[in-house]
């Protein structure tokens, strides 16, 4: 059965010419020298054409030129003949040529009449009358095709994969323009956060030139001081001149008022002797009693040493080589409600290596499926990895979105189902050593686990990794009776024989230490001791809780509420204040 489908055929040539090929310069359209603008006249002229017809127009204001087609002026945009909008048709005729390719159907070498067809099956083409496979061979080297399966024209295949092919690139464009776009708003990015950190080094140094010019000013202004004190001393000095030669110019005066010529005499004789006297003191009187010696030191000591160091340590460049897209994170893909949950990060450069510093901005946002946002805690480790917790506050699906520089890591936002039962820290499995009926464990003052192993009527020894390392065996009383256990504060096993109806207190060798029984005791199966080392005994047989002294005496009993027995499984004691039984339910006693 074989579909017919009728097609038109157009001639490239004459299409192409008529509608791809620029009227003026008869070039064929492309996305570049020859782009397709479109005129307000609606005409199509190409970039080159434009750009050369509008460069007569820059005499007249405004600018204008006239369409080679119609004639109809056109106002040359304020951007240019760029600012022109391109030609959608154009382009998208162009788009659907390059897409399109001459049809060729392959034909039979041997028969030029008929077409090769393709077994789709095995992707074996072959003619109908050579009924052979032309080109798909199988590993053993015979030629297989499965003529049954569904055939198709070779043509017709070939076209649909070239599709999937064009489809599959374009897929692959669109990527790479994404991302070119992504890579320029980071760029962007980049700058504005270059301009950012120099504005925030300018200001922390306008701060040490705030500090450096109000040293200098200091500096100056006790110059000023110390030159102004000088000069006082030196004008005081100028006035005592001043005064001494108005005593002078006194002296000098002959003009007496008298007629007695010795008198006279004895009186200049008398003025030179002052002069004299005054003669002997002006060395001292004369000589600057300051001086203009004033010298800046700077460099004898360690301080422009020590002003170097502390510029070098003053501020610091942070940045970043890390990739968004390569970094991971490990978050569990089952958490529990109400318990701290836990995510690492760790973040990797282009290379694909692991970073060694923190500081990346990291943003995380946990929400709820319902939109709730979860408070977290985010620490960073300074290595390249981080920490992030949350508590979730109930069972629910919840988007853990991590994101470095506002990109997302590999695998963000991720899903965290929650559930209200806890899971565990870690599962060991007992078959490598042999446990037969684990029915109780207690952790030692030491570190080490102590199964209680009833099957095998041993304590099995373990470390905190669960390594098997000894046994303990219990005494040949005890055996295949023993099913509750736990540590007294002395360090020492007490455990509970359901069979022999009594409580056994147990060394790490094995020794029995003490032991004891009661006659309300009907089947003693669960055991807790607390930190006095009073030891409350769980009784299914008696649906009670009985407590004893460290030495087996008896206290009292504990009953169920409104008296009521107590199907009790396991018993447990929680801050020496509260026993916690399991039974058909989940029970907290408060007040032992």
């Amino acid at each position: 059965m074989s579909t017919l489908v009728e097609t038109v055929s157009i001639n490239y040539e004459d299409f192409s010419d008529s509608f791809l090929t620029c009227t003026t310069c008869l070039n064929r359209y492309d996305p570049s020298e020859h782009a397709p603008k479109l005129l307000p006249c609606s005409h199509t002229i190409c970039h080159t054409c434009l750009g050369r017809i509008a460069e007569t127009a820059t005499a007249r204001t405004p600018p204008t030129f006239r369409c080679p087609i119609c004639r109809n002026s056109i106002v040359v945009p304020r951007g240019g003949i760029s600012a022109l909008p391109p030609s959608f048709l154009v382009n998208q005729l162009l788009d659907l040529m390059a897409s399109q390719h001459r049809e060729v159907v392959p034909k039979c070498t041997s028969h030029q009449s008929e077409e090769l067809l393709l077994c789709e099956s095995c992707d074996a083409v072959f003619c109908t009358r050579c009924n052979l496979p032309k080109q798909v061979e199988s590993k053993a080297g015979d030629f297989v095709c499965h003529h049954e399966a569904t055939v198709v024209p070779f043509s017709i295949a070939l076209k649909r994969m070239s599709k999937i092919m064009l489809y599959k690139a374009q897929q692959c464009m669109q990527k790479l323009e994404t991302g070119e776009q992504a890579i320029l708003r980071e760029c962007q990015s980049l700058d504005a956060s270059f301009n950012t950190t120099k504005a925030a080094i300018n200001k922390s140094v306008e701060a040490i030139y705030s500090l450096v010019e109000k040293h200098r000013t200091f500096l100056v202004n006790s110059l000023e001081n110390l030159r102004d004190q000088k000069k006082g001393v030196l004008h005081e000095q100028l006035n005592i001149l001043k005064e001494e030669k108005g005593k002078i110019e006194e002296i000098c005066n002959l003009d007496s008022g008298t007629t007695d010529v010795q008198w006279e005499m004895q009186a200049i004789g008398g003025k030179i002797a002052n002069l004299n006297s005054m003669l002997g003191g002006m060395p001292l009187l004369c000589d600057p009693r300051e001086n203009a010696y004033m010298f800046f030191r700077y460099g004898h000591n360690n301080i422009l040493t020590d002003l170097r160091v502390c510029l070098e340590g003053f501020g610091e460049i942070r940045h970043s080589h890390t990739l968004p897209s390569l970094c991971k994170a490990t978050l569990p893909v089952i958490a529990s409600a109400h318990l701290s949950t836990r995510m690492t990060i760790q973040c990797h450069d282009l290379n694909g290596e692991p970073c060694k510093v923190g500081g990346d901005p990291i943003t995380v946002m946990i929400a709820s499926a319902g939109g709730g946002v979860v408070h977290h805690q985010l620490v960073d480790r300074e290595n390249g990895s981080y920490d992030v917790t949350f508590t979730p506050p109930t069972a629910n699906t919840y988007s853990v979105e991590v994101k470095i520089f506002d990109r997302h890591i590999q695998g963000s936002p991720f899903e965290c189902r929650v559930s209200e039962h806890i899971n565990p820290v870690n599962v060991y499995s007992g078959g490598d050593v042999g446990l037969s009926r684990p029915v109780n464990i207690v952790k030692g003052r030491d570190g080490k686990y102590y199964v209680l192993d009833t099957g095998n009527d041993r304590i099995a020894v373990m470390t905190e990794d669960f390594e098997h390392k000894d046994n303990i065996l219990l005494p040949d009383s005890a055996r295949q009776g023993v099913t509750g256990m736990a540590l007294s504060p002395s360090s020492t096993l007490i455990c509970t024989n359901w069979r022999t109806r009594e409580i056994l207190e147990l060394d790490f060798t094995g020794k029995i230490v003490h032991r004891f029984t009661h006659d309300l005791f009907n089947c003693p199966c669960s055991i807790a001791v607390n930190g006095k080392g009073e030891i409350f005994v769980a009784d299914s047989g008696a649906g009670l809780i009985f407590s004893f002294t460290s030495t087996g005496k008896y206290i009292r009993k504990i009953t169920g509420s409104s008296g009521h027995r107590l199907d009790i499984l396991q018993v447990y004691l929680m801050k020496s204040t509260s026993i916690i039984c399991f039974d058909l339910r989940f029970l907290i006693k408060n007040g032992i």
